[in-house]
């Protein structure tokens, strides 16, 4: 058997089961830690078959395949770099469906929410015009993209609300107020994906 195979195919089972963390977490929650224990598992044999290849042939190639593994196994399992990708990604993939739903909306009077093409949707109106997308959470733990015109949802990102610092408090601000309460949660962190979009933490 190939000693690089195995390697090669743990690396790429990382990646994909970052990439699409949410559609896992979604779909198949009740299994990550199974999927987690299996990759770990794959991992491990990998690396000691590729130390043997390294001390016995000198195979400089094994030497690579071992860097790139763990560099990558480090990175997913280290840090959220490869999730947030994930989530970007399945961002653009969705966007044409999101534009085509905020079209729709635009049209209308009032806010309004439902189902389009298999995406849960909701839009208000008072103060500005959003729609939003939830994607995943519990009760009003839930993070998704928001369609936002005026960009001021990005202004959530000047303090996090979830942790609020000692001292004495900052005069009122109502304009902040009323952004953190957007969709009736707390936001704490926007991201600019472009353009009007955004994706958004709430808690």
């Amino acid at each position: 058997m190939n000693p690089f195979v195995l390697p090669a195919s743990c690396t790429l089972f990382i990646l994909l089961r970052f990439l699409f963390h949410h559609d896992l977490i979604i779909n198949l929650w009740i299994l990550v830690f199974v999927i987690d224990a299996i990759i770990i598992g794959l991992g491990l044999l990998s690396i000691i078959q590729l130390i043997i290849t390294i001390k016995k042939k000198r195979n400089r190639f094994a030497g690579i395949c071992l860097g790139v593994l763990l560099t990558i196994g480090s990175i997913s399992y280290g840090t959220d770099f490869i999730k947030d990708l994930g989530l970007k990604l399945r961002f653009y993939r969705l966007k044409s469906a999101y534009s085509e739903i905020v079209a729709n909306v635009k049209s209308e009077t009032g806010p309004q929410k439902g189902n389009h093409l298999g995406i849960y949707y909701r839009s208000e109106i008072d103060p500005v015009f959003r729609v939003t997308f939830p994607w995943s959470g519990i009760v009003d733990n839930w993070y998704g993209i928001i369609y936002d015109p005026s960009g001021k949802v990005l202004r959530c990102n000047e303090s996090d609300p979830r942790f609020p610092g000692p001292g004495p408090e900052a005069p009122e601000d109502k304009e902040l107020s009323q952004i953190r309460m957007v969709f009736g949660g707390l936001l704490y962190k926007a991201e600019h994906l472009g353009n009007h979009w955004y994706l958004c933490w709430f808690t």
